[in-house]
């Protein structure tokens, strides 16, 4: 009689824990989802303000290399100083419009991968 009632409880405990297999599917895949968008939002975060800093820096040599400085940053290699200036503007430029390309990519890959429901 014992192993009976055994076996009907072990049958009750399976029938619920495939009933708890079932809810917890969703939950885990709406929780992997937030975890996506959550790192998403914070690795675009990132790379905006990095790119605001570089953009904020080009301004600089920008300025020295319209004001007409007397010095330039690259003077010991024997370019001009208003050479030097643009080169390290073209240089900063590069950056910001490389990390912009870089957002640009990623959000597109994100919204992709959001709308055939898989992760990027």
């Amino acid at each position: 009689m014992g192993r009976k009632r055994r076996r009907e409880r072990r049958g009750d405990r399976d029938a619920h824990a495939s009933a708890n297999a079932e809810t917890a599917e969703p939950k885990r895949v709406a929780k992997a989802e937030e975890r996506r968008r959550a790192k998403y939002a914070e690795d675009r975060k990132r790379l905006e303000r990095r790119r605001t800093v570089i953009g904020l820096l080009a301004l600089i040599p920008l300025a020295a290399w319209a004001l007409q400085a007397p010095f330039g940053p690259l003077d010991f290699v024997g370019i001009s100083p208003r050479d030097g200036w643009l080169l390290v503007w073209a240089a900063l430029f590069g950056s910001f419009l490389g990390l912009t390309i870089r957002l640009v990519l990623e959000r597109r890959r994100f919204e992709r991968a959001a709308a055939n429901g898989r992760p990027a």
